[in-house]
């Protein structure tokens, strides 16, 4: 049987032979190595386990109450890990081997208790892999459990499988759709909701914009102000920072640093035809054909005019980079 393996019985010594007694121990493991031998634990008889008990001399008590429970426990394992329905013949398996072992039920309770935690686990984790033929409702009824009683650890069992997961998706910093839709299935497979720790989630979010950004179709926003024949607004940002190069005093003029600093917040418009910020002081426009190129350094995008002029803009972290890559984008579907 699954998890029984065959063990050496103790050696007789000199004196046991001399006073005519016998290593009792070995009738548990006869039991357990004809267990190992076996396809299922009806097969051991309470006439073959009378034979043991016999021929060594040995007899069930509190001295080997352990050992019987652990055999007991291994069938456990393999009853929960198997069974297909609550009526399943599987488990007159632990039933009868309960009997033959002469096993209390305080333990049998015990011991049905740490494999259906185990089984447990080891079922959900097999729904994710598709490897499980029941529903989590039909594992919960084989169980004997309620929604409440498995809860904690099929949440624990998704985390375990989205932590792995989560570090493909945080590698390459973007995710699709399909990825989602797969972690949100298997939420549902495990009756559980679709909720993240809020750092996860935020982390997820930035991905799934950025994977938009690069491979969504471009958007058709509509602005309050004029646009050019055949021209359309691809991205919008609000709370967008004008900044301007500025030399700093620090100390006490000993010396100067040069900083990027915000001088104005505004609007920040991307389309296929210019560049465009807008705000209550002031309003820029670049035209795309008079660009030579573009950057991102940490927050803020650098546009840099065929005639030199630079013009930077600030954004909060994430929305620079879903923004850059929108940029990139309406720059590469031009050519």
């Amino acid at each position: 049987m699954n998890g029984f393996e065959k063990q050496e019985l103790e050696t007789q010594g000199m004196m046991s032979r001399l006073f005519g007694s016998k290593p009792g121990h070995n009738a548990l493991v006869e039991i357990n190595n004809f267990l190992a031998e076996s396809t299922a634990a009806t097969e051991l008889t309470e006439e073959i386990v009378s034979n043991f008990i016999k021929n060594w001399g040995a007899k069930f008590d509190s001295s080997n109450i352990e050992y019987r429970s652990s055999m007991y426990r291994k069938v456990a394992d393999h009853v929960y890990i198997s069974a297909v329905s609550k009526d399943d013949p599987v488990f007159e398996e632990t039933r009868h081997l309960a009997q033959v072992l002469e096993l209390p039920e305080k333990l049998q309770r015990l011991a049905d208790n740490g494999a259906k935690k185990v089984a447990y686990f080891s079922r959900c984790r097999k729904i994710i892999s598709g490897e499980e033929p029941l529903t989590i409702s039909e594992i919960n009824n084989v169980f004997g459990y309620d929604y409440e009683d498995g809860y904690d650890i099929r949440v624990q069992v998704f985390h375990d499988y989205l932590n792995k997961k989560f570090d493909e998706i945080a590698e390459q910093q973007r995710f699709s759709p399909d990825e989602e839709t797969a972690l949100r299935e298997i939420c549902t497979k495990l009756d559980i909701p679709y909720e993240f720790k809020p750092n996860i989630q935020n982390a997820l979010d930035k991905y799934r914009y950025l994977w938009s950004a690069e491979n969504a179709p471009l958007g058709d926003i509509k602005v309050d102000f004029p646009l050019n024949e055949g021209e359309i607004c691809h991205a919008a940002a609000q709370q967008a920072g004008f900044c301007e190069h500025k030399t700093i005093e620090k100390e006490d003029n000993y010396f100067t640093e040069e900083v990027t600093a915000v001088v104005d917040i505004g609007y920040l418009f991307f389309t296929n035809q210019r560049i465009i910020y807008l705000s209550n002081k002031m309003a820029k426009v670049v035209e795309l054909n008079d660009l030579d190129n573009a950057n991102l350094s940490v927050n803020i995008i650098y546009f840099t005019k065929k005639d030199g002029e630079s013009i930077a803009i600030k954004f909060n972290d994430d929305v620079a980079e879903v923004m850059f890559a929108i940029f990139k984008r309406i720059l590469n579907e031009r050519q």
